[in-house]
């Protein structure tokens, strides 16, 4: 469902436009899975909070309302939780959504257009396979693309087709959740539209059509050719609207043809896409379900160890450190949903120990040992890579480590890994400082990647720290771990010096929504004088004083701060580096990407693939959480802030209808590195700030890359991409890099005129042997011939073998046993049933809406492989659904009572009633299933449980 509004689309990542805005208040697709995400969220948190006995409270708003992600996350944990790493997920869909129309605007498949209704229903069943098998290995972020382009898709069914003129209100249950086609569609040959009488086209679909409930979609091209008599799309791109039936029958906006539908067609895809939310959740389990959305446990713990010899001490202390947090934040809205190690060496690095399991990680931490080493530097680099590949995006990674890096040859593939994923990569260094003069590695081109050039830029661009100590501070200096494992961690300012002179201030702000304030500078400073808003001074001889507590650690202090409301100022005397970062916690935080707008029958505004380009126009797009809680505060500004501090350019930030989004224009981008600044205030005049913790830089260089999402192992591909730059010509280098050593052959250099455009290529293979699931890191870097500007794309790509299973498992009643009386207490019931699956086979059975006891065995009924259930509950829980996984996802359900016997593949909340049931022995209270010897087998098992229970 193309899009709608112009102040909508422009605070959104990426909006399609769709046709042209409109005055009216059009639904967009990022706006229908918004409300989709939030109204899903909402239900299954609430039937969490019931089964623990948790307490939901969510005031006066109901399901028919829209509650924003601060309403939902206040009322499931009883206070103010930051839902900023849920508005990441959610925003990561969205986007995945919109690019559809960016990429495939002309495929009919992806639209639902001119009656493709076999290819895009196999497209819908291939994302959704996609989805499940991404999420149930952990590969969240490419679980999240995958969902999003499969719901465009969806959502588009309901605008392109006439689903909504055949009078129905609720989704078609052919889509999702069963294999096969869809039913009741019109003939190739049958006509299905007349000329539009009107510019509105009412009443052009045929009669014959909406009596005999007859499914038909527009056809589209660019070019007048389509079956005589068929509907079109309509509008101003689609060329078939002019022959035969002329006109269109789109539902996509308020100034469609069809437009007095759209609000109907937009509510059915809103429920379909909360029947996607549904089947994923059944397929994946609630667990993986709330870390796909990020809903619990959002925080990474991401650690990377160098392993040489010298490192024993620094090893035990992250030990003790990753143990201490992990205990801490056990049941807590903090606690770590992802934990990721690298250890490295020299010259090995990895393997990476990634889980979710605070036990395994445990263990896994436990037997790093440190051996080994020789000459001084180590691969430090590679291990960073390892780590940014495999860790969530906004993640912080700690390295450990005493030596500078031998690999610095990856610096630009480590600063473009920090760009996409918005890490931040803090270096706990020991004893280097002594040996730093002497340890300068000569790394790519002949540059030195000592100390000071490496790990501090990679700490400065990508927003962390780098924190010099002796292993005798480690232990304390590690507290900043725990201090920024939290999901409503916000930068309030950060500075680098890098002046010669004895004196700097800087002012920054708290804000009334800001606690657990804390200051940190690492770096040789003389001394400090620190200032609250009400001009009370605590200098750097008060380790307790009246601002706050200090600890000074050799070369870094940490400064815990009172929370006084206003401008607080420090003023640091150094003759040498140092950085200075002020954090806090707060649900006010901001997301922000760079957008451009793209043209074609969908036009809208897409990403800027790597970095924006250099005194080019830029839209930036804000998403700011909080502000529904704090209702005072009002966005004003967007400023880029240098690395020193410095406010180098501002824009005002211009508020959608929409509640948090905002956007910004910029003229010309700045050509120097910058970190983004979000400033507002109260309705008491007291400013806030946030800060973005990684830079931006930008560059003249573009590099442009589109492939297909899913590879199948042992085929070869080819990937072109495109290398563009905004300025003087000349050889510009490409280095083309996957963490898995899959690319075979790639483009190394590319010849490019002023202001010119070239393509290059890469040739991609995985072995047979690979599996299914397996994610591929793949880096394009573009670098001038004088090496002062560089670009980059990047890209995930999946290896999955080819989907052929898309039915669900089939489930049949054997027998009931019921003989509950209006005295439920100490009576109860008992079912058996069947579940088969004639595919790749059943891998797991649960039940929801029940607490009874499930068991399960596996036996052979004719040849096919056949799990017996067997359901034990008291007469006073009445109900039980019984949910059956097979091994491509695929999710049948069988629904039960004490007092009528359902059964459905389907939500039977989100679906019509009458759809067929792949489970006809379900129904009948007491009436036997076909196999006896399945009844024997479940009797069997039954009385062998009251055996071993006694």
């Amino acid at each position: 469902m193309a899009v709608f509004r112009l102040m909508l689309i422009i605070t959104t990542a990426r909006v399609a436009l769709g046709f042209l805005p409109t005055a009216k208040d059009s639904i967009s697709h990022t706006e229908i899975t918004e409300r989709a995400i939030l109204k899903k969220t909402m239900a299954v948190l609430r039937e969490l909070a019931a089964s623990t006995g948790r307490v939901f409270d969510i005031g006066s708003i109901s399901d028919l309302v829209n509650p924003t992600s601060e309403e939902i996350f206040r009322a499931y944990y009883g206070r103010e939780v930051s839902p900023i790493k849920f508005e990441q997920a959610m925003q990561t869909v969205k986007d995945a959504n919109v690019d559809v129309d960016h990429y495939h605007p002309l495929s009919a498949k992806h639209h639902f257009d001119s009656e493709s209704f076999v290819e895009a229903k196999r497209l819908l069943l291939l994302k959704s396979s996609e989805a499940k098998d991404n999420i149930m290995k952990g590969n969240y972020e490419s679980g999240r693309h995958r969902l999003g382009e499969m719901l465009h898709t969806l959502q588009d069914f309901y605008s392109h087709s006439n689903w909504i003129e055949l009078g129905y209100t609720v989704p078609n249950p052919d889509l999702i959740g069963t294999g096969g086609g869809i039913a009741n569609t019109a003939a190739k040959n049958q006509s299905t539209c007349s000329d539009c009488s009107t510019e509105t086209c009412v009443n052009n679909i045929l009669n014959n059509i909406i009596q005999s409930k007859l499914i038909t979609t527009g056809y589209f091209s660019q070019l007048p050719i389509k079956p005589a008599g068929k509907c079109s799309h309509g509008g101003a791109w689609d060329m078939t609207r002019l022959r035969d039936a002329t006109g269109g029958i789109n539902k996509d906006h308020y100034t469609s043809e069809h437009w007095y539908l759209h609000k109907q067609a937009a509510d059915v895809a809103v429920s379909a896409t909360e029947g996607v939310l549904e089947d994923i959740r059944n397929a994946v389990g609630d667990k993986a379900f709330l870390k796909f959305l990020n809903l619990e446990s959002p925080a990474a713990l991401c650690f990377v160890i160098d392993t040489t010899g010298s490192m024993g001490g620094e090893i035990e202390n992250a030990k003790q450190r990753a143990f201490s947090i992990i205990d801490s934040k056990r049941d807590t809205p903090d606690e770590p949903s992802i934990y990721v190690l690298v250890p490295f060496n020299d010259p090995d690095f990895g393997p990476v120990y990634k889980t979710s399991d605070a036990n395994i990680f445990k263990t896994s931490i436990s037997q790093l040992t440190a051996n080994g080493g020789g000459d001084t530097p180590e691969m430090c680099l590679s291990g960073i890579q390892l780590a940014l590949i495999n860790s969530p995006p906004s993640s912080e990674i700690y390295v450990f480590t005493d030596a500078p890096a031998k690999d610095g040859y990856l610096r630009n593939n480590i600063l473009a890994l920090i760009d996409s994923t918005k890490s931040s990569v803090t270096f706990l260094l020991t004893n280097i400082f002594y040996r730093k003069k002497r340890s300068g590695q000569q790394g790519q081109r002949g540059r030195a990647m000592g100390i000071d050039t490496l790990y501090q830029d990679l700490a400065a661009t990508s927003g962390g720290q780098t924190i010099e100590t002796t292993k005798a501070s480690l232990q304390q200096i590690t507290a900043v771990i725990s201090d920024s494992s939290t999901s409503a961690l916000v930068t309030l300012f950060q500075a680098k010096s890098t002046r010669l002179n004895v004196g700097s201030t800087y002012y920054f702000h708290i804000d009334k929504s800001v606690t657990n304030i804390t200051a940190y500078i690492s770096g040789s400073i003389l001394s400090y004088t620190l200032s609250n808003p009400r001009g009370v001074q605590q200098d750097s001889s008060l380790r307790d004083g009246p601002l706050g507590t200090m600890e000074n650690l050799g070369r870094f202090y940490i400064l815990r701060l009172s929370g006084d409301v206003g401008q607080w100022q420090i003023n640091i005397s150094s003759y040498q580096d140092y950085s200075l970062k002020v954090t806090g916690q707060s649900i006010v935080s901001f997301l922000y990407s760079f957008v451009e707008p793209f043209g074609g029958p969908h036009p809208g505004l897409g990403p800027i693939e790597g970095r924006p380009q250099t005194g080019q126009n830029v839209t930036m797009m804000l998403r700011v959480t909080g502000l529904t809680v704090y209702k005072t505060f009002a966005v004003k500004n967007v400023s880029f802030a240098a690395p020193d501090g410095s406010l180098i350019g501002s824009s005002p930030a211009m508020p959608a209808p929409s509640t948090g989004l905002y956007y910004a224009y910029v003229e010309r981008f700045p050509g120097q590195e910058f970190a983004l600044v979000v400033t507002g205030q109260d309705n008491s005049s007291s400013e806030f700030r946030r800060q973005s913790n990684t830079h931006i830089t930008s560059s003249r260089i573009s590099v442009q890359v589109e492939a297909n999402s899913t590879f199948e192992p042992g085929k070869q591909y080819t990937i072109p991409f495109t290398v563009a730059t905004s300025g003087a010509g000349g050889t510009y280098s490409v280095r083309v890099r996957d963490d898995k050593g899959f690319v075979l052959n790639a483009t190394a250099s590319i010849y490019l005129e002023d202001n010119g455009t070239e393509q290059g290529n890469l040739t991609f293979q995985s072995p047979n042997g690979t599996e299914s699931g397996t994610i591929v890191t793949v880096t394009i870097e573009v670098e001038s011939s004088n090496f002062t500007d560089m670009n980059y794309a990047f890209l995930q790509l999946t290896i999955a073998r080819e989907v052929v299973d898309f039915d669900p498992p089939i489930c049949t009643l054997v027998f009931i046993n019921e003989n509950c009386s209006t005295n439920c207490a100490g009576e109860t019931w008992a079912i058996c049933a069947q579940v088969r699956d004639n595919g790749v086979g059943v891998q797991r059975i649960y039940t929801r809406l029940g607490n009874g006891t499930l068991n399960t065995s596996v036996v052979w009924e004719g040849g096919v492989n056949t799990t017996l259930v067997n359901y034990t509950a008291s007469c006073c829980s009445t109900e039980v659904t019984i949910i059956a996984v097979d091994n491509a996802g695929n999710v049948g359900k069988c629904r039960y009572s004490t007092r009528e016997i359902l059964g459905s593949t389907v939500d039977p909340g989100s679906v019509t009633t009458g759809t067929t049931t792949p489970y006809p022995d379900a129904f009948g209270k007491g009436q036997p299933g076909a196999v006896v010897g399945s009844a024997l087998l479940c009797s069997s098992l039954l009385a062998l449980l009251v055996l071993h229970m006694f």
